[in-house]
């Protein structure tokens, strides 16, 4: 007796063998470019003022389509010759690898230059000299500036050891680069460190300058977004006088900025770590946005030691505005 498959089953073996067949073409009708790629490797490392070059191809279903170089430039290597790099690239690249994803490293004695994307020659011309000068200008122990060319996300600068206060940093970011919207971090072993977004007006830095005081050790982090501070940290050697100390940095810092802002710290335990417990706490201020989700928040008395979550609600009551 014949049987007959029943329509239904036939239609859905169809689509499952289509979708197979689809799946397999994707993977199997890339182009392996490895020889290309290791022939531009080739070409870099020849030009002026390049001492070394690492290439990377990439071309699978799981880590998908990147290529990418990392070269190493002599210490006396000159902005035409970096620039001459990221060119020769782009005209050695055309149009073979237009679906992969790209990124260029240029690595100097205390400066890195990063590039995602197809590399913005004018924007490289005319950042190089910036850089170049404001590394000077704060005797910066190193400098790395990455631009973002193929999405929307602002370009970071990133500047370590360095001269002068937190503010003098500031305002030689703001003298170099003007009103270009960038992420700036900086900061030193000794310091806090600071993760700026510009441009951050005078007026804004002026105003944070006048409410800061030397000697202020235990700050850790300080975040500035939209001309404000949004989030800062502070490390404690240990919970004696905690709440005063605290107090006393969160007040600096009201003084400076509008509210909302976050803050958090934590404490250094001699005898090691409690039962597991943080000796630290969180203060949403001028503002009622905490993660009621996280574990802090639901057993605070579980995650927190006891001396922490007296300090943490002394500091709730006095700067939050929860009922």
């Amino acid at each position: 007796m014949r049987t007959t498959t029943p329509a239904h089953r036939i239609t859905l073996i169809t689509i499952t063998l289509a979708a197979l067949i689809i799946g397999m073409s994707g993977c199997v009708g890339r182009p392996d470019l490895s020889d290309r790629a290791d022939q531009i490797e080739g070409v870099l490392s020849a030009l002026p003022g390049v001492e070394s070059v690492s290439g990377e191809y990439q071309n699978s279903f799981e880590s998908g389509r990147r290529l990418v170089y990392k070269i190493d430039m002599a210490s006396g290597a000159t902005d035409g010759d970096l620039v001459n790099v990221a060119e020769t690239l782009n005209s050695e690249v055309g149009d073979d690898f237009v679906d992969y994803g790209r990124d260029l490293t240029l690595r100097l004695p205390h400066m890195s230059i990063a590039l995602n994307g197809k590399p913005d020659l004018d924007e490289l011309r005319q950042q190089l000299p910036r850089l170049r000068s404001l590394a000077s200008t704060l005797n910066a122990k190193t400098l790395s500036w990455e631009a973002f060319n193929d999405n929307d996300l602002d370009d970071s600068l990133t500047l370590w050891d360095t001269d002068g206060d937190a503010f003098t940093v500031m305002s030689a970011v703001r003298d170099v680069l003007g009103s270009q919207e960038m992420r700036v971090r900086f900061g030193n072993s000794e310091t806090a460190e600071w993760e700026v977004a510009f441009p951050y007006s005078v007026q804004a830095q002026d105003k944070l300058a006048a409410a800061s005081r030397s000697g202020t050790r235990e700050m850790d982090k300080i975040k500035i977004d939209g001309d404000q501070v949004t989030f800062a940290s502070a490390h404690l050697d240990d919970e004696k006088n905690a709440t005063m100390k605290l107090t006393t940095l969160i007040d600096q810092i009201n003084d400076g900025t509008s509210a909302p802002w976050s803050f958090t710290w934590w404490a250094d335990q001699p005898d090691g770590r409690q039962n597991h417990k943080t000796a630290g706490g969180t203060v949403s201020v001028g503002a009622c946005t905490y993660n009621k989700n996280s574990n802090g928040e639901r057993e605070p008395a579980d995650y927190r030691t006891s001396a922490a979550l007296k300090i943490q609600d002394t500091l709730r009551a006095k700067y939050d505005t929860c009922p």
